[in-house]
């Protein structure tokens, strides 16, 4: 592998300017595209994007094999199941990077060693295609050359069905004009349907050419940027640059489809072939060799693939034509500027391609660097030891508990007994000097696991690394700290003291008697440092809360009992006065202040009078503008503990007065939200929190579109243990293997009065609606719905 390093270049900058800049040192690329055009490898292009050590979008091998129709309509039918016109190819030798998949019905593949006197296997083999079922409903067929070569420019001859012998004579005289692995194509001629029309006036019949540009986003998954119609006459097929594209709607308008419920359906059913498409493309290239590819490091990160509408079986139904390098991006970036011509805004295309691009270079930026995570965690945790090993993290880890089960997962392991965090300072400096003995050098240091979060702040503070200030993390994790704070903060409008909450806190049973007469009843009583929601409860008067504060200081005294929930700290409550509202957590990335990335996610009814978590929806079903109050609140909030780099969860009420905050968790959101965003919007908190810790700021979608909505019902060991044991969890679990069902583990079983959710169970659809009942029916399957346990009142909110 070679590294490609920048002397020079011109950085564009937000409103147009650009600078022409000298690199002394050179610096390296961490990311290099170009136009791959399938011509001879020793262009300079392709030499130069040859084998590099960065990822390549693309490579003049892995531009050859996408322009090959016969390549690609292999795919697309075995892979994706997309329909493709039946295809007969006779290709000139042996060799060759075809997928090793069996020949979908339709589409048939004959090689040749020597195209000389092969005249009789071309006629039976021509006699057999036409006359075969996939050819039943066309009349006309196209023989033309094909391969990276010719990329459909080829002069191609059509004829009758019914005319054999010219059909095979005209293959036969394109054989002996073949280079190795070029091809002669004998395809059908599918029109586009024709559909019936009112007269008058009679409507001529047209082609229609759907050209869309898809690119690999969040997590390698496609993601449809733009799409681009050509239109024609009906005799002679739309050639890419033969016409003036159209948007996808006015395409069909003008086609005749006039209902825009159907144009819509169409438009949705497009996105998903299209994607399919990318997505087959994409894993058969993936078992091509490095050679085959171009380089180790050369995938394809941008692709086009053209359609046409056709009718199959009654039908209407999208034909894949062939995938494309850069024919549809050309149309598309055409259609682009022609709207603006007019007066259009500026379209997704450009934006969503760059945002594509640059996270894959920023993955490649984090990939062998070493991290310093302080605390595991425990098994809801375990996602953050594959996703190391997916972006090529070194974890060097520092855990209290000596046996861990991630000790044989990580870099380094360094068992050391941090779980008395009043003593933090002093663990942060025993902390470095094992870190300095061991000779490690950590780019950054983090923690995901809410115990560890000062101490993390602190260790950075030793070693010089990038973090937020011990002091703020402090603010955060002291709840009520960080409201006393806040109704101090009256600069704003509104300022952070409108969101804060009147709490006291509770080191005595005469700390309840003073805190009953500063904060109405009802009120909730809580650890100050707890996470988990454990000893959360609803107190209807001082009398109920020096019953809850006695048993907690009676069963919650070290952190031995309880381990993971902030005893570590003390057993201290506070007193909160009760917010009625709905529940949401917001999930922000902040970078120098600057929010980068927003999630809100809506929390159903919690289980009076522990305040159990129950279910949950991302997206939020709220408005937009409620929604913006959420994100706004919550990041006036962290702004003003402080909390200015990192991703940060927020959890707020939500009533007609508007967000009340309830706690800050100054780390990455738990139980199930780090997989529940990646899964609907593609951007992976993990990775932010890296990215802001080694002091680059995370691209991330700057306007997230959800992909599916998840709806969420937790289980209780004491509630769902029985039906779980008894087949419930095997038949999830294989309704996870299915793409059926999504489960996070949260917490090993143990019920209880201070129990935990030990799973999460999410079903997909297309709004709330629908994935609240597949979800409520799955519930009611499998027993996790019951009299007790109510999941379609916990699902009622979702509206």
């Amino acid at each position: 592998a070679w590294s490609l390093l920048l002397s020079q270049g011109v950085s564009f900058e937000a409103g147009g300017h650009s600078t022409l800049e000298v690199f002394v040192p050179p610096r390296r690329a961490t990311y290099v595209t170009g136009t791959f055009s399938p011509g001879t490898e020793s262009s300079w292009v392709g030499e130069l994007a040859r084998d590099l050590d960065c990822p390549t979008g693309g490579s003049v091998p892995l531009a050859r094999w996408l322009e090959d129709p016969v390549a690609t309509r292999r795919v697309l039918a075995a892979r994706a199941g997309l329909h493709v016109p039946p295809t007969l190819a006779f290709v000139l030798g042996t060799e060759g990077a075809l997928p090793e998949d069996p020949a979908p019905p339709g589409v048939r593949l004959v090689r040749l060693e020597d195209p000389q006197g092969q005249e009789s296997l071309v006629r039976e083999e021509v006699c057999v295609f036409l006359g075969g079922t996939a050819m039943k409903p066309y009349s006309q067929v196209a023989v033309r050359p094909a391969g990276w070569r010719w990329r459909g420019t080829g002069t191609r001859s059509t004829h009758g069905k019914a005319e054999g012998a010219a059909v095979a004579a005209a293959v036969v005289a394109r054989l002996s004009g073949l280079q190795e692995e070029e091809s002669v194509l004998l395809e059908a001629l599918v029109p586009t349907t024709r559909l019936p029309a009112p007269p008058p006036p009679p409507r001529l019949p047209v082609a229609l050419r759907i050209c869309t540009v898809v690119c690999r986003s969040w997590g390698d998954r496609p993601q449809l940027c733009q799409v681009a119609c050509g239109m024609g006459r009906a005799e002679a097929p739309v050639r890419h640059g033969a016409a003036l594209p159209l948007g996808l709607d006015s395409s069909l308008q003008q086609w005749g489809l006039a209902d825009p419920g159907h144009r819509q359906a169409l438009a949705e059913r497009l996105r998903g072939a299209a994607e399919d498409a990318m997505a087959a493309l994409l894993a058969a290239e993936a078992e091509l060799s490095p050679a085959q590819r171009g380089g180790a490091r050369a995938h394809t990160d941008i692709l086009g693939v053209d359609f046409l509408l056709s009718c199959v079986d009654d039908t209407l139904e999208l034909v894949a034509l062939s995938a494309n390098c850069q024919r549809c991006l050309e149309t598309c970036l055409l259609a682009e500027a022609m709207g603006r011509d007019v007066g259009e805004p500026a379209g997704d295309l450009p934006r969503l391609l760059a945002e594509a691009l640059l996270h894959r270079a920023q993955c490649h930026l984090v990939e062998g660097k070493d991290i310093l995570l302080i605390g595991a965690g425990g098994v809801s945790k375990s996602f953050v030891w594959e996703a190391a090993r997916e972006y090529g993290l070194r974890i060097h880890l520092v855990e209290s508990d000596p046996e861990h089960f991630a000790a044989g997962l990580v870099q380094t392991f360094l068992p050391y007994d941090s779980r008395e965090h009043q003593r933090d300072e002093e663990h942060a400096e025993r902390v470095a000097e094992l870190v300095r003995a061991r000779d490690l050098r950590p780019h950054a240091c983090l923690s995901y696991w809410d115990d560890c979060v000062v101490l993390a702040a602190l260790v950075c503070q030793q070693l010089g690394l990038r973090g937020c200030p011990p002091a703020a993390v402090r603010l955060a994790k002291q709840k009520s700290r960080t409201h006393q704070h806040l109704q101090r903060c009256r600069r704003g409008r509104p300022p952070p003291a409108a969101f804060a909450v009147p709490c006291r806190r509770l080191r005595s049973h005469g700390d309840v008697e003073r805190a009953a007469g500063a904060v109405p009843f009802p009120a909730v009583a809580k650890l100050e440092f707890g996470a988990g929601g454990v000893g959360v409860r609803l107190v209807e008067s001082a009398r109920q809360c020096h019953a809850h504060a006695a048993r907690l200081w009676r069963d919650l005294r070290a952190d031995a009992d309880y381990p993971g929930i902030g005893l570590g700290w003390g057993n201290a409550m506070l007193l909160m006065e009760y917010v009625p509202g709905t529940e949401h957590d917001v999930d922000l990335v902040l970078f120098e202040g600057r929010l980068l990335g927003a999630w809100v996610s809506d929390n159903g009814p919690t289980r009076l009078p522990a305040f159990l978590e129950t279910a949950a929806v991302l997206p939020s079903c709220l408005p937009a503008d409620r929604q913006a109050q959420l994100v706004r609140a919550a990041l006036q909030c962290c702004r003003a503990c402080g909390l200015l780099d990192g991703v940060f969860n927020v959890e707020l009420k939500l009533g007609p007065g508007g967000p009340r905050l309830l706690e800050i968790n100054p780390r990455m959101g738990g139980f199930y939200l780090r997989d529940w965003i990646r899964a609907v919007y593609g951007p992976d908190l993990l990775l932010a929190a890296v990215l802001v810790a080694l002091g680059l700021p995370p691209v991330l979608p700057a306007r997230p579109a959800p992909r599916a909505q998840l709806a969420g019902v937790m289980c209780l060991a004491s509630e769902h243990g029985p039906a779980l044991r008894h087949g419930g969890l095997a038949a999830l679990q294989g309704l996870q293997r299915r793409g059926l069902v999504r489960l996070n583990p949260l917490f090993e079983e143990a019920g209880g009065q201070y129990e935990e959710p030990c799973l999460s169970v999410a079903c997909a659809g297309g709004s709330p609606a629908e994935a609240c009942g597949r979800l409520l029916g799955l519930c009611q399957a499998l027993g996790i719905d019951s009299p007790r346990y109510p999941v379609d009142h916990f699902l009622s909110h979702f509206k």
